[in-house]
């Protein structure tokens, strides 16, 4: 009797171990599978913003030849974006989508607020640009905290390159409501979440340059 019961609680700390350790090797897997899926988004995101690039200095190139290009609308049809945003200091570079898009969804890319105005729709523009600041892949404002006054960002758009600087930040109740502070000059602005709280941060830029690419 008493090595019967010393054989079950053998089995019973076997089939813990046992269940243990398939918990672990199901978790590294599950880990494992997400890195390379992040690491193929990424790759994704490089090449579409490549052919961003490719497709303008095509667009450009007929602009002034008025030729055209066969290749154009494959390139089409293989590019979503609309404009790139680049922050240098925190090493992000990353494709936007049309304000309509099902990918323009701050659950899966950076979100462009419906209150943008786009640098060719008025004089004074206003780039409202949302994403979240956690710990997930699409969490791609995790490191706006590293901005500071004066630090650059970029807008690539239809050809022309708009230099922004850093010009104000703050926070704001989370209210799901943008607010436009200064409308004489143009800027974009950048929202993210402070972490659990009701509360988000701001990071406003100013427009200083614009070249041709």
């Amino acid at each position: 009797m008493e090595s019967l019961k010393r054989k079950k609680v053998k089995n019973k700390k076997c089939s813990i171990i046992f269940l243990g350790v398939f918990l672990m090797i199901l978790g590294i897997t599950v880990l494992i599978c997400n890195y390379y899926n992040n690491k193929n988004k990424d790759k994704m995101n490089d090449k579409q913003i490549e052919s961003f690039f490719q497709l303008e200095e095509q667009e450009e190139s007929l602009s002034t030849t008025n030729e055209v290009d066969e290749d154009k609308s494959v390139a089409q049809e293989e590019v979503n974006y609309i404009a790139i945003l680049e922050i240098p200091k925190i090493n992000l570079k990353r494709g936007l989508f049309e304000k309509t898009s099902p990918q323009n969804n701050v659950n899966k890319n950076i979100y462009i607020l419906k209150e943008t105005t786009l640098p060719d729709e008025q004089v004074n523009s206003h780039i409202l640009l949302a994403g979240h600041s956690g710990n997930s892949y699409v969490s791609f404002f995790r490191n706006l905290k590293q901005l500071n006054m004066n630090d650059k960002i970029y807008f690539y758009y239809k050809n022309i390159k708009y230099l922004y600087e850093v010009s104000n930040i703050y926070e704001i109740e989370k209210t799901g409501t943008a607010i436009i502070r200064n409308t004489n000059t143009s800027d974009i602005t950048l929202i993210t979440c402070i972490g659990t709280t009701n509360r988000q941060v701001v990071y406003v830029a100013t427009l200083i340059n614009k070249i041709n690419y």
